[in-house]
């Protein structure tokens, strides 16, 4: 094999190790905050980037903040903060494009995926990629380069559209889960509302009733009620249990409209203990 096939093949193999490397870790990472610099040391490794940051606009301040950086010092990483906020972040938004900055800052070239252009990789300081979540930029992601002469600088523009593709959508894959788990909590809180109105209707209540208050009164009721024959063999312990337990993933699965996923956290099980529940109790359910 020619040393020109051999480096052609090196450099395929470590842009798709590093594209799998990175989607693995995001993908399995709860905090991605902890993910990013792990992100740029993948980077650094595979494909011999020195220097990287990624700015992403905070949620509330709309201000734009560091969120990962790789090969810069303090006092360069407090200048990269002020050089992306000058003119770089501008032109991204302005654009929507990855921006190649040429000549430290003073000119920029947009690659729109299709253009083809002569530029020296000397020229070339920084390659930064907008990040877009539901067609909104929330971040930019930066880096030096990928690759050396005589790659053309369009091919670490290529690569570092489909790294900032996979943090685009990890970033809106969380934004997801955490309006769906705010979404439950208020569905909890009305749940707990809705028990604490019940707990008033009971004779002698306090304003505020616990859950198993209300349950140790319907239950005790429940007994007082029940004629005691010694002769009698009983199975009042499982036909109560199988009649709450029945009873609650019922009325569960009705608030969640039989979303599974919802019911399970809303209750706070297993999916899985869920769906043998239903299954061993019999629960006739549109599954979802």
């Amino acid at each position: 094999m020619a040393p020109a096939e051999k480096e052609e093949n090196r450099k395929i193999v470590a842009r798709l190790n590093s594209l799998y490397e990175i989607s693995r870790m995001l993908g399995s990472s709860v905090d991605l905050q902890e993910t990013f610099p792990q992100v740029f040391s993948i980077l650094a490794k595979q494909m011999g980037m020195r220097r990287g940051g990624l700015l992403l606009r905070g949620d509330e301040s709309g201000e734009w903040e560091i969120k990962g950086a790789h090969g810069l010092s303090a006092e360069e990483l407090k200048k990269r903060k002020e050089y992306f906020g000058s003119g770089v972040t501008q032109k991204v938004l302005e654009k929507g494009q990855i921006a190649v900055v040429l000549d430290n800052g003073e000119t920029f070239w947009f690659y729109d995926g299709k253009s083809k252009v002569n530029l020296k990789r000397a020229n070339a300081t920084f390659f930064c990629a907008p990040l877009k979540m539901q067609g909104a930029i929330a971040g930019i992601l930066g880096v030096d380069h990928f690759f050396e002469d005589p790659v053309a600088v369009t091919e670490d523009c290529g690569l570092l559209a489909e790294i900032s593709g996979l943090i685009s959508e990890a970033l809106l894959t969380r934004k997801h889960m955490a309006s769906e788990n705010r979404a439950l909590l208020e569905e909890n809180w009305g749940f707990r509302k809705e028990l604490e109105n019940l707990g008033r209707s009971v004779p002698k209540a306090r304003k505020k009733i616990s859950l198993t208050e209300i349950l140790e009164e319907r239950l005790a009721r429940m007994i007082a009620e029940i004629k005691v024959d010694p002769r009698s063999n009983g199975h009042l312990y499982d036909e109560v249990l199988n009649v709450v337990e029945r009873t609650l993933l019922k009325s569960a699965l009705e608030k969640t409209k039989h979303v599974q996923l919802k019911t399970a956290r809303f209750l706070g099980i297993n999916r899985n203990t869920l769906r043998r529940k239903i299954k061993e109790l019999g629960i006739m359910t549109r599954e979802k």
